[in-house]
This record gives structure tokens, sequence and C-alpha cells, in this order.
């Protein structure tokens, strides 16, 4: 069996326990003896430890093989979930999800790394993709069954379930990887600092634009097509099944058409789908359920989309993963300045639509920086020779 098969599971299993606690969070706080407020601590450490720790951690190892740190960091999170799972009290469960989220942070870019190296180059956005779509999966299939496996039998075995598939990606991973033979070849690409800030900054407005949206992405179904809780989960699995495609579509068109044609579709794709939400919450119309079930699925193709041709454009020679957990960090920067400018959008008088259009126009934005990197000439494809 390939070991991309493994880092994708490993991407989804990372991804799940990424958010599981937002859905766990009145059981925890209720078992721990806190308030849920104070149990949403377990989210922020999470976001920040991730956001601040990927690119220190990943470089602290960099000269380490690749293949032997991804295990390790796989390996530190079955203990990590472990931990969560038999968290005492809220400081002990804070501790578990730091070194949770260490291992998080390492693990995403260089299994995005390895994934590369496992094939030739003119596939490895395809690979890339296989990373992306696991991720993407775990808001479709991972979360919801985690929700479900803790409201059944309690939210600590959610998470001793989490530690017990991350051992069998472990063991996958330690067979294929040191068993196995990789693709020792590196893209051909040069890298000037001007073009990996602008790459960032691109990630950066990206995600600020998708998450003004999708952190209240609730509020948003409520106004435009009058759902509650249950059908909020119908919604997610659409978004997320979506997103599985647009990645796997991303990567295809990454490898054949180049990174910024991937890029500049998958943006447009989310700019279009924010757009139409926006428009359906300032108009209304009959059909208002139905368009924007179909602007979700729009959204999540296009806003998984965004990371194979990114990954792609940041996989260069001698690179360790580094640049990849720059990029990372971008992602959760603008995950946090999107959240924050949708909750003071919300809190002033401008209501859903207003919202909705004001992510779309950064996504317009975040087009605008990937066309001026292209424009003076950091091309978003490999070029050169190494040197």
């Amino acid at each position: 069996m390939k070991p991309i098969a493994f880092l994708g599971l490993g991407a989804c299993v990372v991804a799940t326990d990424g958010t599981l606690v937002i859905g766990l969070l009145p059981q925890i706080a209720d078992s721990l003896h806190v308030s849920p407020s104070a149990a949403g601590q377990a989210v922020t450490v999470f976001a920040a430890v991730y956001a601040i720790g990927s690119p220190l951690l990943v470089e602290a190892v960099r000269r380490a093989r690749p293949e032997r740190v991804l295990i390790r960091a796989l390996a530190l999170f079955v203990g990590a979930n472990a931990m969560t799972a038999v968290a005492p009290s809220l400081p002990f469960l804070l501790v578990a999800r730091v070194l949770a989220a260490a291992c998080a942070g390492v693990f995403m870019p260089v299994a995005a790394l390895v994934a590369a190296r496992t094939v030739a180059p003119e596939r490895q956005a395809r690979a890339l993709a296989v990373v992306v779509g696991g991720a993407s999966a775990a808001t479709a299939i991972g979360v919801p069954l985690g929700t479900l496996a803790g409201g059944a039998f309690g939210w600590r075995t959610a998470f001793y379930a989490i530690a017990f598939m991350t051992a069998l990606v472990v063991s996958g991973l330690w067979i294929t990887l040191e068993f196995g033979e990789l693709v020792k070849s590196e893209s051909v690409m040069r890298l000037r600092r001007t073009e990996v800030l602008l790459t960032l900054a691109t990630t950066l407005v990206w995600a600020a634009g998708s998450f003004t949206f999708f952190t209240y992405i609730a509020l948003v179904l409520h106004k435009t097509a009058a759902i509650h809780t249950s059908g909020l989960a119908l919604y997610l699995l659409l978004f997320g099944l979506a997103g599985v495609a647009g990645a796997a579509a991303s990567g295809w068109v990454t490898d054949t058409k180049g990174a910024f044609a991937a890029l500049s579709l998958a943006l447009a794709t989310v700019a279009v789908a924010l757009a139409i939400l926006g428009a359906i919450a300032a108009f209304g119309g009959a059909h208002s359920r139905a368009l924007s079930a179909v602007a979700v699925a729009i959204y999540g193709m296009g806003t998984w989309a965004v990371t194979p041709p990114q990954q792609k454009r940041l996989v260069g020679p001698g690179d360790r993963g580094f640049l990849l957990s720059l990029n990372a960090s971008a992602l959760y920067g603008g995950v946090a300045l999107g959240s924050a400018l949708g909750g003071v959008l919300l809190s002033g008088t401008e209501g859903i639509a207003t919202l909705c259009f004001v992510g779309a126009a950064l996504e317009v934005g975040a087009l605008v920086i990937a066309g001026l990197d292209r424009a003076i000439g950091g091309r978003l494809e490999p070029r050169g020779s190494p040197s």
C-alpha cells in the first residue's frame, strides 16, 4: 500500500482532532466542572500553538529525515489524545491540547512535503491534494462521527478513538515509509523572498475572507435557508464532500495547467459563492434554501481547492517543510482575522449580507495578490533549475 493513503488518513484524523472539541464542548465543561467558555480555551490554545509553533518546530527538526519526523510527531499525537481522554481537570486538558497542537503543527506541513516526495514532480499537486482532501473529509465524516460517538459513549471515548486511529496510521506509515521507496526528485524551483511573501499573503487574505463567513455559517444559513442545528449538519456534510472533490480537481489542474490557473479558479469560485449567499441574504427568493445549498457546495469546492496549488508553489529543493509550515501559520492567521472581522461586522449595524459581501471582496483581494505575484515575475509554477 502506498504511503500517500496513510498520509491522507492521518490528515483526516489530525484535522478531526483539531475541531472535535467544539462539538463536545458542553460535555467537556460539565465533566470538568467548568463553564463552556472556560472549556473553550482548549480550542483557543490549540489554534494559537498550531499557528505560532508550527514553523518554529519544523525549523527545529529540519535536519532530521522528514519521514521520521512525521512518524514521531504522530506517535506523540497518540499520547496527547490519550492525555486528553483521561484529563481530570481543565489545566491538564489544556496541557494535552498544547501537545496535540504542537504535533499537528509538525505533521500537516511535513505530511505535505513527504506526499510530494512519493511521486514524480508532474504529479506532486495531486499527491498534495490527497492530504488536503483528508483534512476536508474530517469536516464531512470525522467530526460528525466523533461528535456522535462522544454523545453516545462520552467525550473521552471520542478522544480514545482518535488515539487508536492515529496509532493505526503510525503503523501504516512506518511500514510504507521505512520499507518502501520514495521518489527522490524535487521541484526545480527557485523562490525569491518577494515570491514567498506574496504567496503567504495570498493564503492569509484568502483565509480571512473565507472565515469571515465560515465562522458564522450557522447564522448565515439561518438567514438564507431558515435552517437550525439539525439542518446545519447536512450543509456541513455537503461542504466537506464538495471539499474533497475540489481538492482532487485542484490537484489535477495544478499538475496539468499550472498552479496559477488552479489558484485563480479556486479564489474566483469562493468569491462567487460568497456573493451568491450575500445576494440571497439581501434579497431572499423562492428557492433560497436550494440556492444556499448550491452556494455552500461551490464554496466548499473552491476553498479546499486553494491549498494544493499554494503548497505546490512552496515545495522547493532543500526545503524540509519550513515554508509549508509558514503557509499553515498564514492560514491560521487568516482564520483569526476573518473570525474577528466577522464578529465586528455582526456586532455593528451591518447584517449577514454585508458579512458575505466583505468575504467575497477579500477573496478578490487574494486573487489580485496572486496576480501581482505572477505579474512581477514570480510565476506560480516550477521554473529554472536548482542552484
